[in-house]
């Protein structure tokens, strides 16, 4: 045991006599006394975090406010500088990380914004034995604005000037889902209108839907005089004040096909002379709006060149003057092609009759000596004209012919048969008006006259009949 010792002895001696094993041992003693001190003596220091973020989530969080359905839409301050008083060995550790600022949400009713407490807080995952406050405690108040969160469905309005069809086509329509948008009561409400920008540029020729994406980012809320309400609400508004529900927007192109549709008229011309040129009206005739532009998303667009149109009443060619127009409704002659669109929106066109060159003249007085009663009843009426005349009789026609015709050439006739109060064989007997038809010799093709005339016809009936009827009666 004592050579033992002895060995031991001389080991720790030779040791000691060596520089670098004295150098080592100086600096286990120097950590030594060093941690001792700073740990007994003089424990604890401080650090200045700056920035610190307030939790606005975290400050409502299980409060009678978020019960109520309300949200911190955001503070005049949005982070604020502590101090931390910590045990020297770990205050290292202690970053912005493990805390964060809280708003008291006490007081969050009544006019906005309101005055709020802010408080210093350790995160959850902050386990260390600390002092934390705010490094100017003056400055401990926040304009807070507590609002009830409500949320309001809203029809999207596409507006996207690149988008276009080619020749041919056109866009019929810019479709896009409704959205629904949650944010601070008087916000939500204040939205009048939504509107969805598209900078996409695209002709599109053929007939058929496309899908078109768009993102968030190009939606704007309108207030109901059209501001931007992102413009006009507080500039410290967080960037989130709204929330939709959809993380992009689908928005339908609908393309249809166009096609100008020639308008062909069937007019019919009543009361027309064997002599007369009907031709000559008809060549005088034009519409208004010759042809319109349709639009549609069926095939059968394809094979419709024209669209026929007819009046509903015929014309008499007595009401042709050199003013003469005719209406033609649209809308009723496309109700046959309910596939088509009208996009000219022109719901009537009517005719024009061109009078160039024609001329017009009126005779005072043409005298019964003129008219001739046309009757195919004869046999079993006998008619008598009881007017004397016709007053102020008008001509229309071209300007060389005009000049020529006296009364002399004129005649008037009486047909019973296209009488209201004629037909089926019978008249009616007594005073009866009958329509006059004003001719003319057969040379003026051309010329008509202007104007509706009635003649006064007494009807009697025919006695020779009876007579007959009553020999046959007695024979019998």
């Amino acid at each position: 045991m004592k050579n033992i010792l002895n060995k031991v002895k001389l080991f720790v001696e030779r040791s000691l006599e060596r520089d670098s094993v004295l150098l080592v041992i100086s600096v286990l003693l120097a950590v030594f006394i060093w941690g001792y001190i700073t740990t007994q003596k003089w424990p604890d220091d401080h650090i200045f975090i700056n920035d610190v973020p307030v939790d606005f989530e975290a400050s409502i969080a299980g409060t009678p406010a978020e019960a109520e359905g309300y949200k911190i839409y955001d503070a005049d301050v949005q982070n604020a500088d502590i101090r931390v008083d910590a045990n020297r060995k770990y205050i290292g550790f202690l970053t912005k990380e493990k805390f964060y600022i809280k708003v008291s949400a006490d007081n969050y009713s009544g006019e906005q914004p309101v005055t709020a407490k802010l408080t210093v807080q350790k995160t959850d995952d902050n386990s260390y034995d600390c002092d934390y406050k705010l490094k100017e405690p003056s400055l401990n108040k926040a304009k807070v604005y507590f609002y009830k969160e409500i949320t309001k469905t809203l029809d999207v309005t596409v507006k996207a000037p690149g988008i276009t069809a080619a020749e041919g086509h056109k866009l019929k329509s810019l479709t896009c889902e409704s959205i629904s948008v949650t944010g601070p009561e008087p916000y939500v409400n204040m939205i009048s209108s939504c509107e969805l920008n598209i900078t996409q540029n695209v002709a599109y020729d053929t007939r058929r839907s496309f899908q078109v994406t768009a993102s968030l980012g190009n939606i704007t809320f309108l207030n109901e005089n059209g501001e931007d309400i992102n413009k006009i609400i507080r500039p410290y508004m967080s960037k989130n004040q709204f929330t939709i529900n959809k993380s992009e927007l689908n928005v339908m192109v609908n393309i249809s096909s166009i096609k100008n549709l020639d308008i062909q008229y069937s007019h019919i011309i009543t009361d027309v002379p064997d002599y007369f040129n009907r031709q000559f009206i008809l060549d005088r005739l034009s519409l208004s709006t010759p042809s319109i532009t349709v639009s549609s998303d069926d095939p059968s667009i394809d094979d419709i060149d024209s669209l026929p149109v007819s009046s509903d009443e015929s014309v008499s060619l007595s009401s042709i003057g050199k003013d003469f127009s005719a209406s033609f409704d649209l809308t009723k002659a496309l109700e046959s092609y309910p596939k088509l669109n009208n996009d000219s929106n022109v719901v009537s066109t009517y005719l024009k009759f061109d009078s160039t060159g024609l001329a017009e003249k009126t005779f005072d007085s043409i005298d019964d000596s003129r008219f001739t009663i046309k009757n195919p009843y004869k046999s079993k009426y006998v008619a008598q004209h009881i007017t004397q005349r016709l007053d102020n009789v008008t001509i229309i026609g071209p300007a060389e012919d005009i000049e020529k015709i006296t009364a002399d050439n004129l005649t008037v006739e009486i047909d019973l048969s296209k009488s209201t109060v004629s037909g089926n064989g019978k008249l009616n007997t007594g005073i009866n008006t009958y329509k006059a038809l004003v001719l003319l010799p057969s040379k003026y093709k051309n010329v008509w006259a202007y104007g509706e005339y009635t003649v006064d016809v007494e009807i009697f009936e025919n006695e020779n009949q009876q007579t007959e009827v009553t020999t046959a009666s007695s024979d019998y």
